[in-house]
């Protein structure tokens, strides 16, 4: 039995080519948006909803009989990734995973790289009055200090438990855009001018995420782009082609 983390474009892939593959697998997603989307693709039967730790990625895996786990997680989602090496570690089970690559970004004055969250928050402190976030609802939490001296709009999954957190810690409804990406260069542009943005925050979230529409549309409108570095794992195992993933587990 097979067990693939998903939660991304890419996991949803992965799920599927293994489904057609005839291989027995379960996948997780953390919430009930990510479940519906496998829904829409007629594969419910095989998702699990809900967050786990080290101690219940191990739980579940002695009781669904798990012999390889797939992490097809966000690459910024390294807790996640992290209990799941500990539990495969502990339980002598196989750990593959697959992260998409990331994108060359490129050199501008414009342009800061920072390596951590806080970094970021820091350095919007030091840029211009209007903020706009891409990093996901998780660091909404972290920007929301700035608040009472910077305006923040945040761009958020479609969510209705988002969207509540997100009114709940004060950001106007209006400042709150809910949509599923990527999104293309010119409507990001669109978005930026709408909401007269001068500093963009994104991560660097690869091709799917839809990274260089985002950095491209702030370049061409003078936008200053915080860019939060990838964390870094020591993974036994990665793969950035689903293909190599695929062949991959069904080697036993």
């Amino acid at each position: 039995m097979i067990l693939v983390l998903s939660g991304t474009e890419e996991g949803k892939e992965i799920v599927r080519r293994l489904h057609n593959e005839g291989l027995s697998l379960l996948t997780t997603v953390a919430t009930e948006y990510g479940r519906k989307i496998f829904e829409q693709v007629g594969l419910e039967t095989l998702c699990l909803q809900g967050r786990l730790d080290a101690q219940g990625f191990s739980r579940l895996i002695k009781e669904k009989g798990i012999d390889t786990v797939v992490d097809a997680t966000h690459p910024y989602a390294i807790e996640v990734s992290q209990n799941a090496m500990d539990a495969c570690k502990k339980t002598g089970v196989r750990y593959l995973r697959f992260e998409r690559e990331g994108i060359p970004i490129p050199t501008h004055p414009l342009i800061h790289n920072v390596k951590t969250m806080t970094e970021a928050v820091d350095k919007s402190r030091t840029l211009g009055k209007t903020i706009f976030l891409t990093t996901g609802i998780s660091s909404v939490a972290r920007f929301i200090i700035l608040k009472d001296e910077k305006e923040l709009y945040v761009r958020i999954l479609p969510v209705p438990e988002h969207i509540s957190l997100c009114l709940d810690m004060g950001i106007p409804a209006t400042h709150v855009i809910a949509m599923h990406g990527p999104f293309s260069e010119d409507l990001n542009r669109a978005m930026f001018k709408q909401c007269q943005i001068n500093t963009m925050v994104t991560k660097d979230s690869g091709d799917v995420g839809g990274v260089l529409e985002k950095v491209n549309a702030a370049l061409n409108e003078e936008i200053d782009t915080i860019i939060i570095e990838r964390p870094r794992l020591d993974f036994p195992q990665k793969y950035s082609s689903i293909d190599e993933l695929v062949n991959a587990v069904k080697i036993n």
